[in-house]
């Protein structure tokens, strides 16, 4: 049985795009030190809009706010809460097995690590970026310590 010249050439280019990726001698597990900072950084704590939010450094705040894009609102951080928080990464979530309707609301997600020891204050308002003079609909705040 012989192969086609084309289909050979192809079986060909795939083996060696392939082969590279078995050889590698990189080592990509992660240090020790690495893991221990991961560890404390995966602990994620779910932000108490009435109160106050204690935290360790390294771990990670975590804010959810119903919204709606559709409506031509939305969430705009006004307090930020440095230094002792900073942005951190969201993590990205798998798509509705059912996609919403056109013009139904969603979730805003932020994320925050406490960098370092003090208290914090985190405030967000929901509005239209281009009405000047006019009061959020609605406010969000959250007092964070950092202990």
């Amino acid at each position: 049985m012989s192969l086609n010249p084309i289909a050979g050439a192809i079986v060909l280019l795939a083996c060696a795009m392939a082969l590279p990726g078995c050889a590698s001698g990189t080592d990509n597990a992660p240090s020790a030190d690495k893991v221990s900072a991961n560890a404390a950084e995966a602990t994620v704590v779910e932000a108490s809009a009435d109160g106050e939010t204690r935290l360790r450094p390294g771990q990670i705040l975590a804010i959810e706010l119903d919204s709606n894009a559709s409506t031509g609102y939305a969430w705009e951080i006004v307090e930020d809460g440095s230094p002792v928080l900073e942005p951190a990464p969201v993590p990205a979530r798998a798509a509705p097995a059912v996609p919403p309707m056109p013009g139904a609301g969603g979730t805003s997600r932020w994320r925050y690590r406490a960098a370092q020891a003090g208290a914090a204050t985190l405030r967000l308002v929901y509005r239209r970026s281009w009405e000047k003079g006019v009061e959020p609909v609605r406010t969000a705040t959250y007092r964070v310590v950092v202990e």
